[in-house]
Parts: C-alpha cells; structure tokens; sequence
C-alpha cells in the first residue's frame, strides 16, 4: 500500500507539474522508497538484537576467553584464527538454544506481563508480533547449520572439539525442544551450567592446545555452580506462570522456598571448592576474595524477595545473580593473564 501511495503521487505530480519538475519528483520518490525500507530493516535487526538477548552472549564471550588464557597459561601461542573459528561456533551453539526457547516458551514469555526482569521472563518479541514464530524457528536452523559446519573444520584442527561441540548442540538443543525438553525435567538448569561454565571454556582451551589442564577444570566447578545458582534465581520470577503451564523447572519442583535453601548450597559450595582447590595451586583462592560480600548480598536477597516478592525485588534479584557470575568469571580470567 506504501508503494500504490508513492506511485499515485508520481502520477499526480506528472499531471499537475511540468516536465523539469521530474527530476524532484524522481528524487522524492527513491528518497521516500529508501526511508521506508531501510525503516523496516533497521527496526527487524534491532528487534532480533532484542531476541538474541545480547547481555546473554557476552558472557559465553568471556568464558571462551577464559580457556583461551588458560591454554596460554600454559605456553601456547593464541591463534587468533582458531580463536575466532571455536567462538563462532560456541556463539552460534548459544544463539540457536536462545532462539529455540523464545520459540517453544512462546506460551510461558507472553504471560509474564510486569514480572519480566532484563534476565528472566524471555525478550517478550514474540509477545508484540514483531517477529514472527517461524521466522525466530528459520534463525535457530540457520545458527545450528552453522555451528555444524563451522564445527567440522574445528573437529579437524582440535580432535577434542567433537565431544565439547557435540554435547553442547545437543544439550543446548533439546534444553526446549521436544521430546526431552531439558528445561521442563529439573535437569535443565545443571546441564545448561555445564554447557556454559564448563564446556565453553574447555572449547577455548582446544582450540589453542590439547587436552584442558587440571587448573582449568578446577576454575570450572565454582563457576558451574554459580551459574546454576543464578539460572534457579532467574526462575523466580517465573514460577507462578511455569506452574499454571505445567513448565516444572527445578524452582517449581522445590518451591521457592527450596529453591532459596539449594541457590544458598551453591553459591557456599562455589567458594568451598575454591578453599579446597588451593591446595593444588598457590594463587587458586584468592582471586573470590572480592566476590564473597557480593555472594553474601544475593543470598541475602534470595530470602527477602520470599519475604516481599515485587517486581522491583525480583530485578535486584537477578541483576545480583547476573553480577555474581560475571565477576566470578572476569577474576578467573584476571587470574590466568596476570598471575604469575
């Protein structure tokens, strides 16, 4: 209809104006064209910025540095090629799983209503109509076609690759899809934590040398576990509607008074393991001393949202449990570039 407008003011102009006057209205014209498609695709790429939910992937882009500095660590020159291939794919792994759930959780995400926080509760592009269902569904194949692809050739340059991508495609795929549908099962937040905390990392890490060393796998298991800490803190927000769809995450299987109890077990558990692995090396600890007050704030906050469960609590909440991780992980990298 925007073309048969442009179109009938050409003819109108033509009728009207005289034979120099085609020159502007030939300009007018394209000038109106350009504005009006390139409008449509800046505002389509900038509503699939907010569907890949970009604060999302800067996380898996520090993980990944964080085994790269660990492969340095131990005296293998970065290829910056081999760098990019591996966080390409990982990246590609992480948007198809985004996309995925924003298509399977359609349901769930367009009742979330006033308790969607910047970390819970989906993007909500669905929602508007945006985006269409199918075309988020075209997306998620198109990042799995390349991570495949792009996966082949990491397999040939780091043999190791096959078991790092294969277990993180297929966890990450069937976190939403049917027939497993991980997030549904009460396994959904552990494997999603191995998938980010453990195997990103270990796919920085091959991509630059050979097996992973002990330190890295040792750095991992505090992260694995806080970031589980903070998946079950993003799923307090959605717990009234996970339960009323019969979504039954690990946060509506225990409530949410359980799931408080078992966030507080991890985060303390996380920094347990970090006094323990001290024996194996001499700097392994004190990089979380500046992580422990933050801890204790979110655990903190786990229990007073029970106590007052608005959605000004529930951003605070999960912006703690974002903030925790992020800092867990950047002291882990720190310690790898600049410990000696």
């Amino acid at each position: 209809m925007r073309l048969g407008r442009i179109l009938y003011f050409l003819a109108e102009e033509h009728m009207n104006g005289t034979q120099s006057s085609w020159i502007l209205v030939a300009q007018t014209v394209l000038s109106r064209l350009y504005n009006f498609y390139m409008t449509r695709i800046l505002n389509q790429a900038w509503n699939f910025i907010k569907l890949s939910r970009v604060q999302f992937l800067l996380g898996g882009l520090l993980l990944y540095a964080l085994g790269a500095a660990a492969a340095a660590r131990m005296g293998f020159t970065l290829n910056w090629a081999r760098y990019l291939l591996g966080q390409g794919i990982m990246t590609s792994i992480q948007l198809m799983a985004q996309y995925l759930n924003e298509y399977y959780d359609f349901e769930v995400d367009s009742l979330e209503g006033n308790n969607r926080t910047w970390f819970s509760g989906g993007s909500g592009i669905l929602a508007t109509g945006k985006i269409s269902p199918a075309a988020v569904l075209t997306a998620a194949r198109i990042c799995a076609v390349i991570a495949i692809l792009a996966g082949v050739l990491a397999v040939y340059l780091s043999p190791w690759m096959i078991i790092i991508i294969g277990l993180s495609f297929l966890g990450s795929y069937f976190y939403s899809s049917p027939p497993i549908t991980l997030m549904s099962s009460g396994w959904g937040e552990i494997t999603t934590s191995i998938i980010v905390a453990l195997m990103v990392p270990l796919a920085g890490y091959c991509m630059q040398g050979g097996f992973p060393s002990a330190e890295l796998w040792l750095t991992c298991i505090p992260l694995i576990l806080i970031h589980a800490a903070m998946l079950m803190v993003f799923e307090f927000p959605d717990r009234e509607v996970d339960l009323l769809v019969a979504k039954k995450t690990l946060t509506v299987r225990l409530g949410l008074r359980g799931a408080a109890w078992v966030i507080d077990g991890l985060v303390i558990a996380a920094f347990l393991c970090e006094l323990i692995f001290k024996s194996f090396s001499k700097s392994s600890a004190w990089w979380m001393g500046p992580a422990i007050i933050l801890a204790g704030w979110q655990i903190a906050m786990v229990h007073w949202v029970l106590r007052s469960p608005t959605q000004k609590h529930y951003q605070w909440l999960t912006m703690g449990g974002v903030a925790l991780f992020v800092l867990a992980t950047l002291l882990s990298l720190f310690r790898f570039v600049f410990a000696g």
